[in-house]
């Protein structure tokens, strides 16, 4: 198994789950390159206009995605998101937790279209 790590991504889940068949990596690749923007828009409107329960949902259906990624940064903000959201505790960090997912998004995204093929 190959293993395709830099310091935005590690797609060793992604592969793992996708039993090294590269058809398969690719339509999952392509998957996370229309998601990924499209949901981290979600979270950002949802932050911006205090929809903490829709936002715990969005942030919950972003852990499986993330876990593909592979990006530590990206994990552990949504995580953190989806509890401070979930229980109403800390409320004040989700906008630091937002700039963190989106700060890195960029990059996740340029390493993940370097591995298409």
């Amino acid at each position: 198994m190959q293993a395709t790590s830099t310091t935005h991504i590690n797609l060793d889940y992604l592969r793992l789950m996708a039993d090294n068949d590269d058809e398969m990596i690719q339509t999952m690749l392509a998957m996370l390159l229309e998601e990924l923007p499209e949901e981290m828009g979600k979270i950002q409107e949802l932050c911006q206009a205090e929809n903490w329960d829709e936002l715990t949902r969005v942030s919950h259906k972003m852990k499986s995605t993330l876990a593909f990624v592979g990006n530590d940064d990206m994990t552990n903000a949504n995580k953190e998101l989806e509890r401070i959201t979930k229980y109403k505790t800390d409320i004040q960090l989700a906008p630091s937790l937002v700039d963190t997912l989106n700060a890195n998004l960029p990059q996740v995204l340029e390493a993940l279209k370097r591995e298409v093929k």
